[in-house]
């Protein structure tokens, strides 16, 4: 239905039933003929759902299903791309912060040797 109306069943559901809202409250208030108002409603109605259609085409110009569903797994293939890098340096730092530990770790060991052998003399 996208395709050809530029909105999807939603849009064009809840335009429908604000159309016929409008009809109504406009019918019961008005001091005119009731045809007259249902025509004006109308009209106005289906001029407003034209503007509507030929702003979504020009937004979307003639994509199919198939392209956009091309289109959206492109953008999740390069999500993805993304987020592997960030895991590949997320587990380079904590490589790098291991090693750290493990020379902090050798120093505070070399520098306790140090001290007991300093005493023992």
């Amino acid at each position: 239905m996208k395709r050809w109306l530029g909105l999807d069943l939603i849009d064009t559901a809840i335009h429908v039933f604000v159309t016929i809202c409008v009809g109504v409250i406009f019918v019961e208030t008005s001091p005119a003929d009731e045809e007259v108002a249902l025509g004006l409603v109308f009209s106005t109605s289906a001029i407003l759902f034209a503007i509507r259609r030929r702003l979504a085409l020009r937004r979307d110009p003639g994509m199919t299903a198939e392209e956009m569903a091309a289109e959206r797994m492109a953008e999740l293939e390069a999500r993805v791309a993304d987020l592997e890098l960030a895991q590949d340096r997320v587990a380079q730092l904590e490589e790098r912060m291991d090693f750290s530990e493990r020379l902090l770790v050798q120093g505070r060991g070399a520098a306790a040797l140090e001290e007991r052998q300093s005493r023992d003399s």
